[in-house]
């Protein structure tokens, strides 16, 4: 069977040819090269996991070339053996320096030889696991990476299906009470006051019998369009079922809010709702209500809109009924 490939530089025909016989007769599979230059294209073409080399080679050298290994990119881990006369400290620290792994005095045997080249073997293996495991790990983070933000996507998505209405893209009735509850919260805490609008499309039954679900359904959605893009950017708009929406205004007492909310029934009076090249008309009738003290539930307040909202649409409808305006409280 044969093993790893090596490769041997030397500029010297004699030694490259005694130091092939030694592996190739332990079965390795022998690459050669008789200069740096020569033995680095050789590396970056066939990947040997060692390289045997001489210190002393004309135009690049041994460790020359270590270096040269060691800092190119393209290059993955090469076990070095330096083949040297040289036993000086000085340069034995440089070599290593350059990144040389073994060394192997001249003149050189075959068991000292093999020896090593098992070691580096034995080393080249370990790097290359290490290499594998490495870039499993970096694929499994970057797959993770990936899930994670689907995860974050679909988490997303979720909540906006959990906290949207489907058909006008406003927050949905659970959304809306819980906002409701947080601006409740914020007044008996910090006594900010905050108001509320309750509002739904006068007739709106008449769309969906005359003309059908599907242009009651734009009615609707344009609705919702319009009140969201009427209303200020703090307002918290929201349908709450059928035909009926709520606008929670934060900060804001009756006066400010009765404002509001004449500003969007305007909105949509005057907005052409088209349909099969026809106009169509569409009024809103609106209740407002402010948090007072005396309100202990949501439901005080809640029932205080609509309360106005039924005198607006008992009123003609197209209009808007301020709850205190009319004597309504939260006992009535």
């Amino acid at each position: 069977m044969v093993k790893s490939k090596v490769l041997i530089v030397d500029d010297d025909p004699a030694m490259l040819r005694l130091l092939e016989k030694f592996l190739a007769d332990a079965a390795y599979e022998v690459l050669k090269a008789a200069d740096g230059q020569e033995a680095l294209r050789v590396v970056l073409g066939e990947a040997p996991p060692i390289v045997i080399t001489d210190w002393t080679m004309p135009g690049m050298d041994g460790v020359q070339l270590s270096r040269a290994l060691r800092e190119h990119e393209g290059v993955r881990f090469v076990y070095i053996i330096l083949l040297t006369a040289h036993s000086e400290h000085g340069r034995l620290v440089e070599a290593f320096e350059a990144g040389v792994d073994d060394f192997l005095t001249k003149p050189v045997r075959s068991p000292e030889l093999l020896a090593r080249v098992r070691a580096g073997e034995h080393i080249a293996r370990l790097e290359e696991d290490l290499a594998k495991r490495t870039r499993e790990i970096h694929r499994l983070n970057a797959e993770m990476a990936i899930t994670n933000e689907k995860l974050a996507l679909a988490n997303d998505k979720l909540k906006r299906m959990a906290t949207t209405d489907e058909l006008t893209g406003l927050l949905n009735r659970r959304e809306a009470m819980h906002r409701l509850q947080e601006l409740w919260s914020c007044q008996d805490r910090f006594g900010q006051p905050f108001s509320c609008i309750m509002l739904d499309v006068d007739h709106f039954k008449r769309f969906n019998d005359m003309h059908g679900h599907a242009v009651g359904d734009m009615v609707l959605r344009e609705t919702g369009i319009i009140l969201r893009e009427s209303s200020r950017t703090t307002d918290i708009v929201c349908r709450v079922g059928g035909e009926e929406f709520l606008v929670l205004c934060p900060n804001v007492g009756a006066p400010g809010a009765e404002v509001c909310a004449e500003h969007l029934r305007a909105a949509v009076e005057t907005h052409d709702f088209r349909h099969e090249g026809k106009t169509l008309r569409v009024t809103i009738s609106l209740g407002v209500a402010e948090r007072q003290q005396h309100m202990v539930r949501i439901d005080d307040l809640l029932k205080a809109a609509d309360a106005a909202l039924y005198a607006a649409k008992d009123a003609g409808r197209n209009r808007v009924v301020a709850a205190d305006a009319i004597g309504i409280s939260a006992a009535s």
